[in-house]
């Protein structure tokens, strides 16, 4: 073992590294030293605990989400004829909770499509819930019982 007079110390912008001086340079080195126990880095730190500094680093969280956000293309809401709104409304009258239905609804800026079963139908709140989503009767455009 190395004689405690044999270490180093140099200053870093990070604080004062001390290093110690490897007993058996000309061997490989292995992850764990002959007593079982793991072998440490020069500042004292074990090796495997060195990866962590290579780990990505999000210095602006959410500044990605946003980014995407503001490159979606908005597009425009289709307005119902008498004749679609009609018979949507005669669909929503007709399904009942637990029926599998296909729904069309625009959401934040753009239509998606969802099939799923009908939780609930809130005629007086209008709206309808759809696994977790909530949809308003008013966005719905296309209604499509399975």
């Amino acid at each position: 073992m190395p004689d405690i007079s044999d270490r180093k110390r140099v200053p870093s912008p990070w604080g004062d590294l001390e290093f110690t001086p490897v007993e058996d340079a000309g061997r490989a080195p292995s992850l764990e030293r002959g007593d079982g126990r793991p072998q440490r880095r020069a500042d004292g730190r074990p090796r495997a605990s060195r990866a962590a500094q290579f780990m990505p680093f999000a210095a602006l969280t959410g500044y990605y989400d946003l980014v995407r956000e503001q490159e979606r293309i908005v597009e425009p809401r289709h307005e119902l004829t008498e004749e679609e709104a009609d018979e949507l409304s005669r669909t929503i009258m007709q399904v009942r909770r637990g029926d599998l239905v296909r729904i069309t609804y625009y959401d934040r800026g753009g239509y998606k499509t969802r099939a799923g079963v009908v939780n609930a139908i809130e005629p007086e709140r209008r709206r309808l819930r759809l696994g977790t989503n909530t949809i308003p009767f008013d966005d719905i455009w296309k209604l499509l019982r399975a």
